[in-house]
Formats: C-alpha cells, structure tokens, sequence
C-alpha cells in the first residue's frame, strides 16, 4: 500500500537570547522543527498561485500535509524529508487550510 503521506516537513526556528533569574544572558536557538508528515510534488506543468499581496507566483512545488498540522507562516524556511535524504529546501510562499488536508507552495 502506497502512504498518503510518506514525507516529513520541517521549519527553521530561531529563538532570541533571554536572561535568567540572574540577569545572565542564554543564547538563543536555531533548529529545525518537525512539522509532520507530507508529500510534495513538483510544478511540471507551470501553475501558478495568487500570493496574500495578489502577486501571481509560478511555484516550484506544492506540500500536502494532514489539517490537523500547525499552520507555518509565509516567509519560513522549510524542508521536506525522505529517511536522511533532503528532498527540497525553500522559503514559504503560501500556506492553506482546506476541508480535507492543508497545503503549503514553495
């Protein structure tokens, strides 16, 4: 049986320096976080998707994940994948909730 979802999403986070009860100064983090599970596929046919500011963007590829995943905010730096091999990494273009899976284009 082929998974629906056979992929993982992550995000770039980066987290500012904080003090502690001491006035001491922690450095802040930059990780990837785990988004969820996915698919992406590629653009081959050339579409294009009307972005918050109306600009018409040919993406490169488009990442279907469950509804239930967070939501990831245009600008983010994200990557899809497979095992240990990446699959892609870009910058967030647009992010949709529909009534059956949510969809993020790059």
């Amino acid at each position: 049986m082929v998974a629906k979802y056979p992929y993982k999403l992550y995000k770039f986070t980066t987290t500012g320096a904080t003090q502690d009860e001491n006035g001491d100064w922690i450095e802040g983090s930059s990780e990837w976080v785990l988004v969820g599970k996915c698919r992406d596929e590629q653009n081959n046919n050339g579409s294009k998707v009307s972005l918050s500011d109306q600009e018409v963007y040919l993406f490169d590829s488009i990442v279907f994940m469950p509804k239930s995943v967070e939501s990831v905010e245009v600008g983010t730096k994200v990557k899809v994948v497979d095992g240990d091999a990446t699959r892609f990494e870009s910058i967030c273009k647009r992010f949709q909730k529909d009534q059956m899976h949510a969809r993020l284009w790059v």
